[in-house]
């Protein structure tokens, strides 16, 4: 029995990708497949530099695209084109590049979702915290300063992640895994009411007041 012939492949992704949780999608596409390779956004897309066997680099196409896409996203355009063998020490997201000056679509902020909404109640570090976010859900338009989508390029850049929030970005599993503005209450932004002389920053105190 032969051994599979590996390929190496890039597919260049273009519409609505970006902050919505796209690159996440992509990672656990090619773990699961046994996909080597990198994924980053760029300019004006996704960037995807893959190598695998052809039946699983057809598989991960399709999945990328069809299966478990983000509900925010929007693929406009998919192209795909061979490229010379290179290897690849797993599969990884990688730092975001900047190729050319075409302008990459930017998701709007977008609502608390219902899973938020109940770490709100539940977890000690998130109890009532507005800015509560995940990759699919929280502000996005609002606090970029410039593309491609990271966190080093929007307001969140000053917040350095706590312990808690760092696991969170890094496990595949969770749903903030690359959640660009990921923040609680112990390393995130943090709010206050003014009334009169007194300013005031015990959240609950501030929600009865409002």
């Amino acid at each position: 029995m032969q051994n599979a012939e590996y390929i190496n492949i890039r597919i260049h992704i273009e519409g609505l990708v970006q902050g919505i949780g796209f690159r996440p999608h992509v990672y656990r596409n090619a773990v699961s497949k046994g996909i080597s390779g990198t994924v980053e956004n760029s300019d004006n897309g996704v960037d995807i530099h893959a190598r695998g066997t052809e039946i699983k680099i057809k598989n991960f196409i399709h999945d990328v695209q069809y299966t478990g896409v983000p509900p925010a996203a929007i693929i406009q355009s998919v192209s795909v084109t061979s490229e010379a063998k290179c290897l690849y020490t797993g599969f990884k997201i990688v730092k975001s590049s900047l190729q050319s000056n075409s302008i990459t679509r930017i998701s709007p902020d977008m609502a608390v979702c219902d899973d938020c909404l109940e770490d709100m109640k539940k977890q000690p570090e998130r109890l009532n915290y507005p800015f509560i976010n995940c990759t699919n859900c929280g502000p996005r338009f609002s606090i970029i300063r410039d593309i491609p989508y990271d966190r080093e390029k929007t307001t969140m850049a000053e917040f350095t992640m706590c312990n808690t929030c760092r696991s969170e970005f890094i496990n595949i599993n969770d749903r903030r895994f690359h959640a660009q503005p990921i923040a609680c209450t112990r390393c995130g932004p943090a709010y206050f009411i003014n009334n009169m002389s007194i300013k005031n920053t015990d959240i609950d105190n501030i929600i009865r007041y409002s």
